[in-house]
């Protein structure tokens, strides 16, 4: 081969080099809901955090797991407001049904949208339980609670949720053997907030004083109209998750998860809603 044949043989070598090192074909990958949290809460908390301070040394919660977390979606970045022990994976009873009626919105659009709001309003556990393992069978061609289950992993994965820890026996919340933490409730609102089928989501979730499963929750207080959320009950759970407009016009996306409490359902299910009220009067 000549000179200048083997200068150009090694000029298209580096042309093809280099075009290869910057494809930019592939996607980039789903940003994590996690990095785009950040921390110090602005002034106007002071009386939410002086709630969850004294829900925190409540003698009714002396032998029980506490959780939440609360995120001000008001701006663009958002703020942390609280949290406590966020990451750390419980028994989420039927808040556990968000993951799947959010992610069955996205998966089967408008059709879907009655019963979604049937299973989330009104809480059946039923309805949550056959969306799961239609999604199992739309995405695996097999309709099984475990093909549900890796359907739904998987969808919120891409949607930048850590699954990590997280845990789905049914797609219902009935089983002590789901679990997942207060964090991957809240990033999973937060995550909804983009998706197409949002507002029909956000409608899907009972409103305080008002509809589903809260019509006789917080009547009369600032929470009434401004909180909408998925509530959970099992023995010795006590769970609520979902979006608040305060008073003031700030957003909050936020998780309240207790687990192994000793007293009523009732009390437990007062004290929460106590901390929700002032979430909502901000």
């Amino acid at each position: 081969m000549t000179q200048k044949g083997t200068l150009l043989s090694l000029l298209i070598l580096l042309q093809f080099l280099f075009s290869c090192g910057n494809d930019q074909s592939k996607p980039a990958a789903k940003k994590p809901v996690a990095a785009i949290v950040k921390k110090e809460a602005p002034a106007p908390y002071k009386p939410l955090l002086e709630s969850l301070a004294l829900l925190k040394q409540d003698p009714l919660l002396k032998n029980a797991d506490l959780g939440y977390m609360i995120v001000d979606v008001t701006a663009k970045d958002p703020v942390t407001v609280a949290d406590y022990r966020a990451k750390q994976p419980m028994k989420p009873a039927s808040t556990l049904k968000i993951f799947v009626t959010a992610a069955a919105l996205e998966y089967f659009g408008k059709p879907i949208i009655p019963e979604v709001t049937i299973t989330n309003q009104m809480s059946v556990n039923w309805r949550a339980s056959k969306l799961l393992r239609k999604i199992g069978g739309k995405v695996y061609n097999t309709s099984t609670t475990a093909a549900g289950v890796k359907a739904i992993l998987d969808f919120w994965t891409t949607k930048g949720v850590d699954t990590q820890g997280m845990n789905f026996y049914d797609g219902n919340g009935l089983s002590k053997d789901n679990a997942i933490s207060p964090k991957q409730l809240v990033d999973a609102l937060y995550a909804m907030r983009t998706s197409p089928y949002y507002q029909n989501f956000y409608e899907s979730l009972p409103l305080a004083g008002m509809t589903g499963t809260l019509h006789r929750a917080m009547k009369g207080s600032a929470a009434q109209g401004r909180i909408r959320a998925k509530t959970g009950t099992i023995n010795s759970v006590k769970s609520f998750a979902g979006y608040v407009q305060t008073v003031s016009g700030r957003k909050l996306v936020f998780s309240l998860i207790v687990n192994g409490f000793d007293c009523r359902v009732k009390l437990m299910k007062k004290k929460l809603e106590s901390v929700m009220v002032k979430m909502a009067e901000i």
